[in-house]
């Protein structure tokens, strides 16, 4: 039962009524208003608690709460696994080169809770459509975290997204460098130095990937956070209020991924969006790997999303199948001793031919993966 004033609604209604059974029109009038003035409080608040976090309009970032201190102490800390002895491909991959992402919207649309991604640009535009409460930004390339930063940056000081997406551009190169020292001045000079050589290093083929990605989805008529001021404004309020979080970790390591498990148990939500890129076809299922992803709190709503490099003509950017599976049914894909390898779990995929997604239903149980 709703309290009010330290009221339940069944003792206020008694005690009014008490107080009005010899004036019955006069009785009806004031405990309609008893009604009003205290129920409805109580049923606002009741509906804001369990309304999800991300159905909220927020139209302007102030209505974003800043993140629990709890929260931000949790996440705040997480450990690093140590840097790789190699990169991939030996390169910093400083933007993605999936050119369909808006694929998933439909899976992920609204999702809120958690959500981790792997890599840079990709995450901001899928993030603006799940409306995270927190924001993992992983990856084990440590210049792709400190470009993260650059991010946050930019973002803070761009009251736009057209200032956003100029930030990126040769012409305001100097000034955008200012912007980050300051950001980061009382963080140590190292700090800033990391920060700025990612943008640096990062800043042309960004400015690139931006408009490409805007003229796209303009062409599709998707809407994105670099063409809808909503979208980009709930980004913005992710950095101003606490809840994103780049840090530097390995899939297949011991330490990042459990620690990010533990993180999200403590607080008590659930990783609705994990964003893999096409990282899983890089190595094969380790039990490091297996265990780190066992231990993501999923839940019936939970999403994973991953990229397959295949060179299919037939795939929908001619280069990647976007693959989408459940949180749940990917667990059961790894409790199986003989899922080896992310193409275990896509073979068994099946594309979608309203989205263009391949989709994962079946559970191993009903797949031969003698390989």
């Amino acid at each position: 039962m709703a309290v009010h004033g330290g009221f339940e609604v069944n003792q206020l209604i008694d005690h009014v009524k008490t107080k009005i059974e010899h004036s019955e029109i006069l009785g009806f009038v004031l405990f309609a208003v008893c009604l009003l003035v205290f129920i409805t409080p109580c049923i606002a608040d009741e509906v804001e608690s369990r309304e999800p976090f991300a159905n909220r309009q927020l139209t302007k970032s102030a209505q974003m709460r800043y993140i629990p201190p709890e929260w931000g102490r949790v996440f705040g800390s997480l450990p690093s696994d140590p840097k790789p002895a190699r990169l991939t491909k030996d390169s910093h991959y400083w933007v993605s080169d999936e050119q369909r992402h808006d694929l998933f919207q439909e899976a992920i649309k609204y999702k809120g809770g958690i959500y981790i991604g792997l890599g840079t640009d990709q995450n901001y535009l899928m993030a603006a459509w799940s409306r995270p409460e927190i924001l993992v930004l992983f990856d084990f390339d440590q210049m792709v975290v400190d470009l993260h930063y650059a991010f946050r940056a930019i973002f803070l000081s761009s009251s736009t997204l057209q200032v956003f997406i100029e930030r990126w551009s040769a012409k305001q190169q100097v000034e955008t460098e200012r912007l980050i020292r300051a950001a980061y001045q009382n963080r140590g000079p190292e700090f800033s130095k990391d920060v700025l050589r990612a943008f640096k290093k990062g800043r042309k083929p960004i400015h690139a990937r931006l408009k490409r990605v805007k003229k796209l989805y303009q062409q599709l008529s998707v809407t994105t956070y670099l063409t809808d001021e909503k979208q980009y404004r709930f980004l913005v309020s992710l950095f101003e209020t606490g809840r994103v979080f780049p840090v530097r970790g390995d899939l297949t390591a011991k330490t990042t991924m459990k620690a990010i498990a533990s993180a999200v148990r403590k607080i008590g939500l659930t990783v609705q969006v994990l964003y893999l890129s096409n990282a899983e076809q890089y190595f094969k299922y380790t039990n490091d790997f297996k265990e780190n992803m066992l231990a993501l709190p999923f839940d019936n709503r939970s999403v994973v999303i991953r990229t397959a490099a295949t060179g299919d003509s037939k795939t929908p950017d001619r280069m990647y199948e976007y693959i989408f599976q459940t949180g749940e049914n990917f667990h059961s894909w790894l409790e199986h001793p003989r899922t080896r390898s992310v193409w275990r779990i896509t073979g068994a995929a099946s594309r979608d031919r309203r989205t263009g997604v391949s989709v994962v239903t079946h559970i191993p149980e009903n797949v031969s993966i003698d390989n």
